[in-house]
Parts: C-alpha cells; sequence; structure tokens
C-alpha cells in the first residue's frame, strides 16, 4: 500500500522519470486498457523507456478499443489521459488491496496474469445521472524481487459495452 501511494502520486504529478524507479528493473512495466490483462499484446516498457514515455510523439497500438474493436491507437500521453489518469485517483474516495472494487462485462484476471504480484485498485463509482456506469478504476500491480516491491503493472477499466 506505501509503494502503491506513491506511485499514484508520481502518475498524478505526470513525473514519468520518478515513475521509472518504482518499475521493475527486469520485467518493466505492463500497460492495459482495460480489466483484462493479454500478456501477449499488452504492450511493456522497460525502466530506461519510461523516463521519455510523455515526450515522444510515436504512437503505439495499445489494444482494441471496446465496443467498436478498432485499435487503440495512441500517443503515449493521449493514452496517459484516456487510460491511466483520466480521474484524481490520488484522491480516489475508495481503495482496495488485492481485491476488484468493481468490474463491468470484461473479465478481470488480474490474479492470473500476475500470478506471484499483488495490487492496490484506485476506484470511484459511478454517479446516479449515468446509472453508475461512468464508474473508473486504476490498479497497479507489484512483484516483489529481493526485499523490494516493483510496479510490474498498470491496469485501467470501466464500464464497457
Amino acid at each position: 500500500m506505501a509503494q502503491s501511494k506513491k506511485v499514484v502520486a508520481t502518475l498524478k504529478d505526470k513525473n514519468m522519470k520518478a515513475l521509472a524507479a518504482f518499475a521493475h528493473p527486469a520485467k518493466g512495466v505492463r500497460f492495459s486498457p482495460y480489466g483484462y490483462i493479454n500478456t501477449e499484446s499488452d504492450l511493456v516498457f522497460q525502466r530506461s523507456q519510461i523516463p521519455s514515455l510523455m515526450l515522444t510523439r510515436r504512437t503505439y497500438v495499445w489494444g482494441a478499443e471496446d465496443g467498436s474493436g478498432d485499435d487503440i491507437n495512441l500517443g503515449f500521453p493521449a493514452y496517459f489521459n484516456k487510460f491511466i489518469y483520466d480521474k484524481d485517483f490520488a484522491r480516489a474516495p475508495k481503495i482496495v488491496y488485492n481485491r476488484v472494487a468493481k468490474q463491468g462485462n470484461t473479465i478481470v484476471n488480474i490474479a492470473e496474469a500476475y500470478k506471484n504480484a499483488k495490487f492496490v485498485e484506485y476506484h470511484f463509482a459511478g454517479t446516479k445521472k449515468f446509472d453508475g456506469m461512468d464508474w473508473r478504476s486504476l490498479r497497479l500491480v507489484f512483484e516483489k524481487s529481493g526485499k523490494n516491491w516493483y510496479l510490474v503493472g498498470i491496469s485501467y477499466d470501466q464500464w464497457t459495452i
């Protein structure tokens, strides 16, 4: 939990250099746009790549857009604003440890994808105006190596069609 608080604060500040220090030194960090972790195609960035992600103009295919199936073809800054930090997760009203606070139609396979990991979910419940379908979650996944816990995954989740 202590490590996740530091990471979410780093994300809030968009401090990619600081985020890199939390990344697993061998595995890097996997970015998943939805609750289903695709270990074959979700993008993984190594510790050395993370500091420059906000500066790059390169676009990546991050997966498939829910509903349409179209490629999520975005540069990192746009991906960050849509699939990582579209709410102030540092002030999330609900924070849960090693369990899923909410899920939509998408299978949440975080325990299977990260067998030796722990995760913290930062959750915003949906509003009455949208019958709760505007909920958002950010899950930070950590694995222990030696005496330290390292970030291995950032998974965003929301209501899906």
